[in-house]
């Protein structure tokens, strides 16, 4: 949370929410789709819609 902090005091955006992946480096498939829970599935994806209604509004 620190590093949040820190960075969103600079002028980073950082998004509210945040997605924590156990063993990241474990968690994509060969083909690149993420190989995780339903549950973890569907948080990255609530997460990825942010982003880009985020990003749609700072390229309006």
């Amino acid at each position: 949370m620190h590093v949040r902090t820190i960075l969103g005091n600079i002028g980073v955006t950082v998004l509210h929410d945040q997605v924590a992946v156990t063993k990241a480096h474990e968690a994509f498939a060969a083909d690149g789709t993420l190989s995780v829970t339903e549950k973890q599935a569907a948080r990255v994806q609530k997460l990825g819609a942010q982003l880009a209604r985020h990003l749609t509004k700072l390229l309006a």
